[in-house]
């Protein structure tokens, strides 16, 4: 078995979804089936293609110049129709039954749908919208985050599906709306007076090995010089409380819904870097006492003062400018306010009493403030210091993907460069040159179980780093973190490549046993309507030394090529011949065309 591009779903009508976004969007504008079709590039057939050092010729003007100004118009207007896709927001649900896509104030929720035409087929549902509308509370307030969250069903009879999905929306003025699939407004609230830049997520995993710590459930929202956090248990319980508010009220007719209470969170915000275009939370880590002293030298000076145990940190990676990449650490739990503090804010709570009090006596002023909308209370961010991080006054950071183990996280840039930067050591292991524009992505692959006696629990996993550059028209996988690159694919130049780092939502350490948590790991959506995935065998992670099963596949492949291409009757070597030479052991029949199967192949 080799890596191979597979669909897993399929869109109804995608056109339709086009033209409620880009509605002046011509139907010539629709990508031709030749722009989207994909096909498989072994690394020897297509060497030349991840090379470091060859210049592709993204930056050449002068060749730009001297083409026909019509070709260049109708080439502009094909491209900027085709690629409608990078333009909006898109999030798959991991489970894959909700996508939902964005632009500006509009918005598009679909769902899968049982097709009864496709009975008996791999693919019998198709994805088909269920909400369309235009959403914000003015003209000025967009759409700039949003994000497809399967909440786990408590029933036993779902075998493991999700209860329903949650589509978090952020917004241009700071706000946080949480919608149902259908488009039902569950929860709003105001976190930050900053623009919504990402929204994330983290679910539950329990911990591979011993003494690791579990990822725990938690909501991510990236504001432009903040980073807030929302306790995933508190966020679960509001949004299935106002879940089961909804369908009451709707089947007593009532509209008059009870108002949440707002959201427990934590805010950092992240002063010491220029810019901050992307982020990741790595989890909580623990230093050993030897990282505890580097640290504390490091900060406080020799005479800085060590605690006796290392305290449990959040660890932030950001990337963006001033420095590049950036590593913030937040430390678990709060520290106890001065005294002062404290009567400070006593003492403005009973002024604040005093003076209400008193305007209630005197008869005045005390309807107009009731009457006015109180705007909601804005915590203050707590300032999280830059640790270390890796400068580059040049480059500028865009992306930034974490793997499934929290090792690695690639990195992209605008100078075109992919970087794959070591978590732990904060080090940058690896680069790749000539990806403008490109989206990444991590996909883990685990090994099978080829030896039943074997204990199921002792297991290896391998990363493999997705890279999907547009400009070219490639999709490649490659072995973190040195490994060669093991497969690529031709694939449409206006494709979107998404890569949910999430599962669903309210699992544990019970119920998470045996529930396939997503169905895919990253995914290719493609215009002309398909979600694809890239399946990996285990096998390509193995070095040519120590795989006998990577050699004896690719000698099985070179064998059903020979068997496809000759025409001709084939007939067994002759015994004395074969005990001569054992590698020879097919025969072209009229031709007498040896063929050697082992001694080729990187194998």
């Amino acid at each position: 078995m080799s890596c191979q591009l597979s669909a897993i779903s399929k869109f109804q009508d995608i056109s339709s979804v086009r033209r409620y976004f880009f509605p002046s969007i011509s139907k010539e504008g629709t990508p031709t089936g030749d722009d989207s079709r994909s096909s498989h590039l072994t690394p020897s057939e297509s060497g030349d293609i991840g090379s470091w050092d060859q210049d592709w010729g993204f930056d050449d003007v002068p060749g730009a110049t001297e083409q026909d100004p019509e070709l260049l118009k109708g080439s502009h207007e094909e491209s900027s129709s085709n690629n409608w896709l990078q333009k909006c927001l898109l999030s798959v649900s991991p489970t894959n039954d909700v996508v939902a896509f964005a632009h500006e104030h509009k918005i598009c929720v679909l769902t899968q749908k049982w097709d009864p035409k496709k009975k008996g087929e791999e693919i019998d549902s198709n994805l088909t919208p269920v909400w369309e509308s235009c959403i914000g509370a003015d003209e000025r307030e967009t759409i700039t985050a949003l994000l497809c969250l399967p909440l786990a069903s408590q029933k036993r009879s779902t075998h493991g599906g999700p209860d329903w999905t949650c589509v978090i929306v952020g917004f241009s003025s700071g706000y946080v709306r949480m919608y149902s699939q259908t488009g039902v407004l569950l929860l709003s609230q105001l976190l930050h007076l900053e623009k919504v830049e990402r929204l994330k997520c983290r679910t539950y995993a329990p911990p591979r090995f011993l003494g690791l710590a579990e990822i725990h459930d938690e909501l991510l929202i990236m504001y432009t010089r903040a980073i807030v956090s929302i306790d995933g248990f508190s966020l679960i319980q509001s949004l299935r409380a106002c879940c089961n508010q909804v369908a009451r009220a709707t089947a007593s007719g009532n509209e008059n819904m009870l108002q949440p209470p707002p959201l427990a969170y934590k805010k950092w915000s992240l002063g010491e870097q220029d810019k901050v275009s992307d982020y990741v939370a790595c989890g909580v880590v623990c230093a050993n006492p030897f990282d505890q002293l580097k640290a504390a030298s490091m900060l406080g000076g020799v005479k800085a003062t060590v605690k006796t145990s290392p305290p449990a940190m959040n660890v932030f990676m950001t990337t963006g400018s001033g420095p590049y990449v950036g590593f913030f650490y937040a430390i678990e739990g709060f520290t106890q306010p001065i005294l002062s503090e404290v009567a400070i804010a006593m003492a403005n709570k009973i002024k604040s009493a005093l003076i209400s009090a008193a305007s209630g006596w005197l008869g005045f002023g005390s309807r107009a403030k009731e009457e006015k909308e109180k705007p909601p209370k804005i915590e203050p961010a707590t300032p999280l210091p830059l640790r270390f991080g890796l400068p580059d006054r040049r480059r500028a950071g865009d992306v930034i993907i974490l793997s499934p183990c929290n090792n690695y996280a690639a990195t992209t840039d605008s100078f075109g460069r992919v970087i794959l930067v070591d978590v732990q050591r904060g080090m940058a292991v690896r680069m790749w040159k000539g990806y403008r524009d490109a989206q990444v992505g991590w996909i883990e692959v685990k090994e099978e179980n080829a030896e039943p006696e074997k204990n199921p629990d002792h297991y290896r996993l391998a990363q493999f780093l997705i890279i999907y550059a547009p400009r070219r028209g490639i999709l490649e996988v490659w072995l973190a973190a040195h490994g060669p690159r093991v497969a690529a694919f031709n694939v449409s130049k206006y494709c979107l490549l998404v890569c949910p780092c999430y599962g669903m939502l309210g699992l544990n350490n019970v119920t998470s046993r045996g529930i396939k948590t997503r169905i895919f790991q990253c995914a290719l959506v493609d215009p002309s309507g398909t979600i694809k995935t890239v399946d990996i065998p285990f096998h390509l992670a193995l070095s040519d030394k120590s795989s006998k099963r990577a050699r004896d596949l690719h000698q099985l492949k070179k064998l059903k090529a020979f068997l496809k291409e000759s025409s001709e009757e084939t007939v067994w070597v002759n015994p004395k011949e074969e005990a001569n030479n054992p590698n020879l052991f097919l025969r072209g029949g009229a031709g007498g065309k040896m063929t050697d199967f082992g001694s080729h192949g990187p194998y």
